[in-house]
């Protein structure tokens, strides 16, 4: 964790997830989130600072959370790559899906990133990794309502 807090490190943290300081990785999202003055932030935080973004960071966990089966791993996948979900909550889901993905396809490697940066897989990769044939994947996807997340243009190359 950085110790200073301005504007600028306090969205950085929001954005990737993370603590800066003192504040927690949900209390860096809620301070953010309400635009707060970094001043407002000192060590140790006043109690009716840390009542408020403990307030929001709880608003967020359950607006995220709630209405999710505890068995309803796809749910949980597709809020995790929702990002109008904040970072500190997505984070950690997407970590574990990619040390899983490590673990049980390591050959498995990007053919790329998109726009944004995130990696990128070839269809005929996946479908022999997964053992099935392109045409399921692509039923699946449109099953699940995916389909606009399919790429048919080359990414952008891996740095």
């Amino acid at each position: 964790m950085n110790d200073t807090i301005t504007r600028n490190a306090l969205a950085n943290a929001a954005a990737q997830g993370i603590g800066i300081g003192h504040l927690t990785p949900g209390q860096a999202w809620a301070a953010h989130h309400l635009a707060m003055p970094p001043e407002r932030l000192t060590r140790p935080l006043a109690s009716h600072i840390a009542a408020l973004l403990e307030n929001v960071e709880r608003l967020a966990r359950r607006r995220f959370f709630d209405g999710v089966a505890k068995d309803d791993a796809e749910e949980m996948i597709k809020r995790a790559y929702d990002e109008d979900n904040p970072m500190f909550l997505r984070g950690p889901i997407m970590e574990t899906l990619n040390d899983g993905m490590q673990e049980f396809f390591p050959g498995l490697k990007p053919s790329g990133v998109d726009d944004e940066g995130r990696e990128v897989f070839n269809l005929a990769d996946l479908a022999q990794a997964l053992g099935a044939s392109e045409e399921d994947l692509l039923a699946h996807a449109e099953k699940m309502g995916i389909t606009d997340q399919l790429r048919t243009t080359p990414p952008n190359p891996l740095h």
